[in-house]
């Protein structure tokens, strides 16, 4: 991502055009700040996140079922 699209989104992200579902979500309460650090990561990066969040979440489930 370039400097300039960051800045694009930045500004869409704080001034959504009217009954945008940019919009919508800004005034439901949903942050959508975090779009940006996940938009500049490469599609690699992005995979290795979704993998450790996998990783997380399966001994998460395997810890709860011991705990039963």
């Amino acid at each position: 991502m370039t400097a300039e699209e960051r800045e694009r989104i930045i500004e869409l992200i704080n001034h959504p055009p009217p009954g945008s579902k940019i919009a919508d979500a800004k005034r439901y309460g949903i942050d959508l700040t975090p779009l940006i650090r996940r938009l500049e990561l490469s599609p690699s990066a992005r995979l290795e996140e979704l993998e450790s969040a996998q990783q997380f979440l399966a001994k998460f489930r395997a810890a709860a079922r011991e705990h039963r």
